[in-house]
């Protein structure tokens, strides 16, 4: 082949490159229906699906600069480096999101029959996540788990498309109760993706998405959670036991007499967007209603929220202390500094580690707090650049 036309074919194949990642990025700003921010969710695109063309543009490197060709004065360390940081950017933008993980944790919350129960955290269902296959492996693993429940701490949204049902259908394959709280960054998607005429561009909220998936969404509001697994246990000990019919049928009334005196209450504290004044009001009430709730539970609390933040609105001095499982962390450092001032936070090895997690993004496991454990969990999707340089986790907590 000669140089003229290895210089046609590079600069043929480098021109189709461009023209599929701007039309294409282009076509998916247009699905997700922006009615601002158009050219910031166009760029994010064109960096997300550039990534996919990382290996082509670094065969096309190798090409040119052994040819010497354009690029023939860069020396081999130069060139070896781009290849690195294309293969980087390749691995972090389109290997890293797909690894997902498990992560177990225990946590004593004095239940005498442990709950095992999953947590999902900044799911970021949208431009970058929440493709097909990508929902597919997360609810073929959760359905894989020997889990009492699924709880989803919200951050479900990231510019999702119109047909956000569609898009969300897959959940309705996960063989276990869901529950959700919305974070304030899905409540007002609403608000953001309106026509001039103020009617939503989405087809359906996400709360009537909850209810077509079965989906149960807990914001402000308690809930019991029944130990199924432990459930199935006793069914299936008591049912090996060689009694008669009548003897087998009130050992198992006993034993789910039993379980259910064991349940833990599960709780949603929801963040709510900035309001007038009279409905702010109303939601601090909602939020001291639910409270004396919280302090008024004969059983162990499990509080799902979005924010770090709530830490702060919870009920003091529970015994036991509640446990507050939240994903989206963007807040701790702030509220670790106030709570350290409010001498809220005991001074230990764990908590300094919270606070050198909180700067370096690494916010996640289980912490204590005057009010409550915390459990941060690490998160599943990605937003703001495409890039993620940790792998998606799903952390399964055995609660005992």
């Amino acid at each position: 082949m000669t140089d003229p036309a290895l210089h046609t074919l590079i600069t043929t194949t480098s021109a189709g490159l461009l023209a599929y990642i701007a039309l294409w990025s282009g076509l998916q700003t247009f699905n997700a229906n922006p009615t601002n921010r158009f050219m910031r969710i166009w760029v994010k695109l064109a960096l997300y699906y550039a990534a996919y063309t990382m290996p082509v543009w670094a065969i096309l490197l190798i090409m040119v600069w052994s040819q010497g060709l354009i690029l023939a004065q860069l020396s081999l360390p130069t060139v070896l480096m781009a290849i690195l940081m294309m293969g980087l950017y390749f691995y972090t933008v389109i290997v890293q999101p797909n690894r997902l993980r498990l992560e177990q944790h225990y946590i004593d919350l004095d239940l005498s029959t442990p709950l095992k129960v999953a947590v999902l955290a900044d799911l970021r269902i949208g431009i970058y996540g929440g493709k097909p296959r990508h929902i597919r492996k997360l609810v073929s693993t959760i359905n894989a788990l020997s889990a009492d429940a699924v709880l989803i701490t919200g951050d479900w949204l990231y510019y999702p498309s119109a047909d956000l049902v569609g898009q969300l259908m897959l959940f309705k394959g996960v063989n276990k109760p869901v529950y959700t709280v919305m974070s304030t960054s899905d409540l007002c998607y609403q608000s953001m993706n309106t026509t001039k005429q103020g009617q939503p561009l989405l087809e359906d909220t996400l709360a009537s998405t909850f209810d077509v998936l079965d989906i149960k969404y807990i914001g402000q509001q308690c809930t019991s959670l029944p130990l199924r697994c432990a459930r199935a246990t006793n069914e299936q000990s008591v049912t090996s036991q060689p009694n008669s019919k009548s003897n087998k049928s009130d050992n198992i009334e006993q034993d789910h007499s039993k379980i259910n005196s064991l349940v833990a209450v599960l709780c949603g504290w929801q963040d709510m967007p900035k309001k007038p004044t009279d409905i702010v009001t109303s939601e601090a009430a909602d939020k001291a209603a639910l409270g004396t709730e919280i302090a008024n539970a004969t059983s162990p609390v499990i509080i799902l929220a979005s924010r770090f933040d709530s830490i702060s609105d919870l009920p003091k001095s529970l015994q036991p202390r509640p446990l507050l499982i939240t994903g989206a962390a963007k807040a701790i450092q702030k509220n670790i500094l106030l709570a350290q001032k409010q001498n809220d936070i005991r001074r230990s090895s764990e908590q300094s580690v919270l606070f050198y997690n909180s700067r370096m993004g690494k916010q996640r496991g289980l912490y204590q707090h005057a009010n409550a454990q915390i459990f941060v969990s690490s998160g599943i999707g990605t937003r703001g650049l495409p890039f993620r340089f940790y792998r998606p986790t799903i952390d399964v907590l055995t609660i005992r």
